[in-house]
């Protein structure tokens, strides 16, 4: 492992991704190396992708992408046999996990029709070390399946032997300061009280390697409406009916005094139960602002999926704000875009356009005024056709 690492030593590597592993005491600088050579071949990809030479992928640039993906098999390898697991985002792994079925080593690679654009992410680690197995109760190890990854911490699934059922595990990375910890701490503390059909559940807390468990959710928002956008069975009222168990979520964290900070489509998550019946459940309140606290972070000021152009500091934040980040939310469950449209004429554009008004004091002041004219829409005849 460390011959492997020092391979990468007289290897140009971007400061920005080195400062993104320098807590990872295993394959820093490989992580790194890896990292930045994806995301530039990513870029290039996505640029391809949209008709810039009728989605052909330049030879040396698939050359490239297969000679990282190579590396990272080895880091992988190595890894393993040293008794650690690599976890990677759900993002990179969709990618790298299909690439070598199309991307060929000379005369350049065709980009599949269809092909999803990288969500590439520049700012955060997206390779980490992982547990592979967990004791429970009783002693008995059970194998943990990696899930997702964020700045700060990583998720796993796994079963539960003594009752069979599926959880999930948040554990924060190596390296946290205390004040890291302190907010890993109350973010637990804060859905731990928020118990309410529409936030997700958590259960066990362990100070001892800084990991609670916590209700597994089957998708995300995003991928759910995704993978269902164009189908006739994702109607304008199973939207509508989506739409407001995430409203009455915000709504219920709002009347506690509390605020999220951080709503988008990755963070609101979903459990399906077969056909069209889904159940959601906000998730990710690491930034979230307690009632009566003045808890905050230098660096989140910049963070969040959705910052309001209007908010000056995060000290400020109050419900409109969140109202703001909602609206996006709203705009793709209806609609499955991101990007917020320019027309007004229908009733859920003139909903979106009031959460996302530049002006604050124009947006509804509250969620209750929000959820009013969302449960007012006729769901048959006034939503958008997907995109």
């Amino acid at each position: 492992m460390e011959r492997f690492e020092r391979t990468f030593y007289e290897r140009d590597i971007d400061s920005t991704y080195l400062e993104l592993y320098r807590r990872e005491e295993v394959l820093p600088r490989a992580f790194a190396y890896i990292h930045a050579g994806l995301d530039v071949e990513f870029k290039h990809m996505n640029y391809k992708a949209r008709g810039g030479s009728s989605g052909h992928f330049n030879a040396d640039n698939s050359r490239s992408l297969l000679g990282l993906i190579d590396l990272l098999t080895e880091a992988r390898t190595i890894l393993n046999k040293a008794g650690h697991s690599l976890t990677m985002s759900p993002e990179y792994q969709r990618v790298i996990e299909n690439a070598p079925a199309w991307l060929v080593d000379s005369g350049g690679s065709p980009i599949p029709e269809g092909f999803t654009p990288v969500e590439v992410e520049s700012y955060s680690p997206v390779f980490s070390l992982g547990d592979q197995a967990v004791p429970v109760s009783d002693s008995r190890m059970v194998k943990l399946t990696p899930i997702g990854e964020g700045a700060f911490a990583l998720v796993h699934r796994f079963t539960d032997p003594n009752y069979g059922m599926t959880l999930a595990r948040k554990k924060l990375k190596p390296g946290a300061d205390d004040r890291e910890k302190e907010r890993f701490r109350r973010e637990f503390e804060l859905m731990k009280e928020l118990q309410f059909p529409y936030v997700l559940e958590v259960y066990n807390f362990k100070e001892s390697d800084w990991s609670y468990t916590m209700e597994h959710c089957d998708t995300s928002l995003e991928d759910y409406v995704a993978k269902r956008n164009n189908q006739p069975s994702f109607g304008p009222t199973t939207r509508k009916r989506i739409a407001l168990q995430f409203l009455y979520g915000v709504n219920f964290i709002h009347s506690k005094g509390h605020f999220h900070r951080d709503l988008s489509t990755r963070n609101v998550l979903l459990r399906t139960f077969g056909g069209s019946a889904v159940l959601v459940k906000l998730s990710d309140f690491g930034l979230a602002k307690l009632k009566g606290s003045e808890f905050t972070m230098t660096e989140t000021e910049l963070k969040g999926t959705k910052i309001d152009p209007a908010l000056g500091s995060f000290k400020d934040f109050a419900a409109v704000h969140d109202i703001f980040a909602a609206g996006f939310v709203l705009q793709y469950i209806f609609t499955g875009r991101k990007n917020m449209g320019r027309n007004d004429a229908t009733p859920i554009e003139q909903i979106i356009h009031k959460c996302v008004d530049s002006r604050p004091e124009r947006r509804y002041q509250s969620v209750m005024e929000l959820i009013a004219d969302v449960e007012a829409l006729d769901a048959t005849v006034t939503s958008e056709a997907p995109a």
